[in-house]
């Protein structure tokens, strides 16, 4: 079933992308498209979830950045429901729902309810905070700003999955890892991260080994900083060596560095891997264990509450 359903999918997204650009078909004929490819999906497969899901997911994504009218909304809140009740366990779905209901001016309660359920399925991701914390400012509700706030700012559990090969399977907030060397088969993966805080990681190699180049793999959500404060190499004869980002040279794939003082953020940008490239100003020789001291925080969506 593979060839077909690939083709399927093709044929989807290439004519909704087309009829998108080119604008001689109406945005409700695209938003029926989408439906019909999730009658074809229920034909061929189950009514859940499936791999169709992500193509239907990434063809409504084309859609909501054309929508500017009720009855255009109201078309997509059709598919969208279409979605929740093939696996109320979807996130964007949920997000968009609630979204809908905000353009509708549905009782708030079913407003928070359904975005509450968005953020329970992943509490890290930030398209839910996005949306709430527009809708609690717009209805001037300070305490329920602060509080979606501070859930955004301390939130690690969720993330999202990605098509595209990734070392860590998706992004998320939850692990990290070095790399010695250039050595590719030699990554040393740590489970586990602290927000908002100063916290040393700690990675012990396998052997003693000389070290003059690092690398720091990683795939963390869009808008995560992180802020290296100082590396301590520790050698086999115990012997420690402090260095600090100013000693070093630093590069990266994808994201952007902000200088501080006594220390260098680093703003992650994208849903891919990210290899933090690091240069030491000398080789460092029979080295056993790394010690990073960094500062893991999410950037602010808004610019007001620290938020």
């Amino acid at each position: 079933m593979g060839l077909p359903i690939g083709l399927i999918n093709n044929y989807y997204s290439i004519t909704i992308r087309q009829n998108l650009i080119s604008g001689e078909t109406s945005l409700n004929n695209v938003i029926d498209k989408i439906d019909q490819q999730i009658k074809v999906t229920d034909f061929i497969t189950t009514k859940s979830k499936n791999t169709f899901t992500d193509n239907i997911y990434e063809n409504l994504y084309k859609v909501e950045e054309y929508i500017n009218f009720d009855k255009d909304i109201e078309n997509f809140s059709k598919v969208v429901k279409k979605l929740i009740d093939r696996d109320p366990n979807l996130y964007n779905a949920l997000v968009w729902d609630a979204k809908l209901m905000s353009y509708k001016e549905l009782e708030k309660k079913k407003i928070l309810d359904r975005i509450n359920s968005a953020i329970e399925l992943s509490p890290a991701s930030q398209e839910a905070y996005r949306f709430i914390l527009d809708y609690t400012k717009k209805n001037d509700d300070e305490k329920l700003f602060n509080l979606y706030c501070e859930k955004y700012h301390t939130s690690l559990l969720g993330g999202k999955r990605i098509k595209e090969r990734s070392l860590f399977d998706g992004s998320s907030l939850t692990r990290f890892g070095i790399q010695i060397n250039n050595q590719f088969n030699e990554i040393i993966i740590n489970e586990g991260i602290n927000l908002n805080r100063d916290e040393e990681y700690v990675f012990i190699l396998k052997k003693p080994t000389d070290i003059k180049n690092l690398q720091i793999l990683s795939n963390f959500l869009p808008g995560t900083s992180i802020n290296i404060k100082s590396f301590e190499l520790l050698n086999s004869e115990d012997r420690k060596f402090t260095i600090y980002p100013k000693d070093i040279y630093l590069s990266s794939k994808n994201s952007f560095f902000i200088e501080e003082q006594n220390s260098l953020k680093i703003l992650v940008a994208n849903y891919h891997d990210e290899k933090i490239k690091i240069k030491f100003s000398k080789f460092y020789e029979k080295i056993l264990q790394i010690k990073i001291k960094i500062n893991f925080s999410k950037a602010n969506l808004t610019n007001q509450g620290k938020c």
